[in-house]
């Protein structure tokens, strides 16, 4: 079962890493500091315990006095340490004023250690020594190390609540320096959101933090893209309509004329009808194009080894009864092997000589050569016609481009087919390109994978 989470901001995810980490350097430092201090007073009381041992194996003491005596010698503090003596007849004498209480207080022991707690005397350091007739239990008070402890604890419970009020103030600034240029991004975006059939500026894009730099430039290259596809399509509208509106217009107005003229002048009918039947079918062929590139936006290809020379030459064999021009063809005497799809370079090739057809003179001919480099197959489809103009050349393969900036009706065409021709080239992994062909017309050549 999931639990709501409340999303965070920067400065809270910064004002609790922070915390956590004060807390958890502090914590290091009060245990290492702790058992450092431990260590070392363990290792002076053990020493001292040793200095005893060794005085109380050399005197032989039973009472207050000799004690004391044993306690200078060995240069140790009455007040912190103190000897239990127990006899063999069982009875038990504490060199110490007040023994007797020490004797009845209760005490456990530290694991592990020689670490002992008596209730209302505190932590003391024992030893056991037999000697004769006497078992000496030696304590020696770690007041000292305890006292040391609660300083240290003190010292940094302070140090830490002192550094986490300036922290958080420290954090609540730069959190707000952070989080400055993400919030201005992302009010940017939303406006961006609120608007998407509005192109929109690029959005500002910080020079640090780094990550949000990049977050920002990947935004505005996305939005690029948008803002070019949102034109495309605009301009893929207003194109369409213009293209329709025509043979719509065209169609309507000889129904109209056959509406009111048939009945007088019959012989206004076939030539109307023979417009129509013209507009439809351009109608047709621009819808069929449109079709096309739907299809193409969302095909799915998979490439295959095929012969570019056989297939090139058998679209040529069956394109040339269909056309005034020669078309001639050219390869090497080898197989020339690509990646590609059989349908779709079918398609290509047809489109280019369809493209030569239309601007060659019916004198002039279309030439298909065949190519390999070191990397890729090629074909070129050259014609000797009009040719198209540098400035053009970038615009070519946008759907409805015409070079004719008029649209002259001169020759037929949607302006769909060259841009079908590169939406299937790239479908392929290939690329296309134009250059002048000699004397006169243009080249077309399309270079696919080996």
């Amino acid at each position: 079962m999931s639990t709501n989470h409340t999303p965070r901001t920067y400065a809270d995810i910064i004002r609790h890493s922070f915390t956590s980490l004060l807390i958890t350097i502090g914590l290091i430092i009060v245990l290492t500091v702790s058992i450092t201090l431990t260590v070392d007073q363990l290792l002076r009381a053990q020493d001292q315990a040793e200095r005893l041992s060794a005085s109380l194996q050399t005197t032989q003491v039973s009472n207050f006095k000799d004690w004391l005596t044993v306690n200078r010698s060995s240069g140790l503090n009455s007040h912190n340490t103190f000897v239990l003596i127990k006899n063999n007849d069982g009875s038990t004498t504490s060199l110490l004023p007040h023994g007797s209480e020490l004797v009845k207080a209760s005490n456990w022991s530290i694991p592990f250690t020689h670490l002992v707690y008596i209730k209302g005397w505190g932590l003391y350091f024992s030893e056991t020594l037999r000697t004769g007739s006497h078992t000496y239990y030696l304590f020696i008070g770690m007041h000292v190390l305890v006292g040391n402890l609660h300083v240290l604890i003190s010292v940094l419970i302070i140090a830490i609540g002192l550094s986490l009020l300036v922290g958080l103030l420290y954090v609540r600034r730069l959190a707000k320096s952070l989080s400055a240029p993400t919030i201005s991004l992302a009010t940017a975006a939303q406006q961006a959101a609120a608007n998407p059939d509005v192109s929109q500026p690029e959005l500002p894009q910080p020079t640090e933090p780094v990550e949000v730099a990049h977050l920002a430039r990947d935004f505005n290259q996305l939005l690029a893209a948008q803002n070019g596809r949102l034109e495309r399509e605009r301009q893929f509208i207003s194109d369409a309509s213009h293209e329709l509106r025509t043979p719509i217009a065209t169609i309507r107005g000889n129904l109209k004329l056959i509406e009111r003229r048939g009945q007088q002048h019959p012989e206004v009918i076939p030539e109307s009808l023979g417009f129509i039947d013209q507009e439809s079918l351009r109608m047709q062929h621009l819808i069929e194009n449109l079709l096309h590139l739907s299809r193409a936006d969302r095909a799915e290809v998979t490439l295959q080894p095929l012969d570019l020379t056989k297939l090139a030459q058998a679209v040529v064999s069956h394109y040339q009864p269909l056309v005034s021009q020669r078309v001639t063809f050219t390869s090497p005497d080898q197989p020339v092997m690509v990646q590609a799809d059989a349908d779709m370079l079918h398609q290509i090739l047809i489109a280019l000589l369809d493209n030569a057809h239309k601007y060659s003179p019916s004198d002039q001919q279309i030439h298909v050569i065949i190519s390999q480099t070191a990397t890729a197959g090629q074909f070129t489809v050259a014609d000797h016609g009009p040719g198209i103009p540098a400035a053009d050349r970038e615009h070519i393969f946008e759907r409805f481009y015409r070079v004719d900036a008029s649209r002259s009706t001169k020759i037929a065409g949607s302006g769909l087919g060259l841009a079908i021709v590169s939406q299937l080239v790239q479908l392929n992994q290939g690329t296309i390109a134009i250059t002048d062909n000699d004397p006169h017309g243009a080249r077309f050549t399309v270079s696919l994978q080996t």
